[in-house]
């Protein structure tokens, strides 16, 4: 019996793994994916404050594709030709996404790149189940290569 269970467990297992891949996100590549696309976004760099406690849980019961949105304050800076330098404090939204139990997440007083839509009021920050519009504590050599593509320079994506 357990020689006929075991496999079962694995095949359950690696059948769960296996139904949602992500390729891993570059914020160089969303950078590019967001200027070709035919709305307008701010390239964000600082902190959302907002109450974790409203971040959707665990229970796929309650599981919804969008969650509810949640109320969140951003300071930081937004991407210009001279770099991060424009002031940007502002309400925005904060709108998870789910696929089945995969659902993104923010973390509250953390710095980071935020890629938002721009047409918006307030703007709306994204948080889909592979990333992609938020990238946390980016290092110096990625604010400088975003600086670049945005005054038309170098622009390639990250090597990890």
């Amino acid at each position: 019996m357990k020689l006929f269970v075991l496999p079962l467990v694995f095949a359950a297992v690696a059948g769960q793994a296996a139904a949602l891949s992500c390729i891993r996100p570059d914020p160089i590549l969303t950078f590019q994916r967001v200027a070709a696309a035919p709305e307008s976004y701010y390239v964000l760099y600082g902190q959302l404050d907002f109450d974790q406690t409203t971040l959707p849980g665990f229970d796929l019961s309650q599981q919804r594709e969008h969650p509810d949105p949640i109320a969140a304050q951003f300071t930081g800076k937004s991407l210009t030709l001279d770099g991060f330098t424009t002031d940007y404090v502002s309400p925005v939204t904060l709108q998870i996404s789910c696929v089945a139990s995969w659902c993104g997440s923010a973390r509250s007083g953390v710095d980071a790149l935020y890629f938002v839509r721009a047409d918006t009021q307030p703007a709306i920050v994204e948080a889909g189940p592979c990333g992609g519009m938020i990238f946390e504590q980016p290092d110096q050599a990625t604010l400088d290569m975003l600086t670049s593509c945005m005054q038309g320079g170098t622009c390639s994506a990250q090597t990890f």
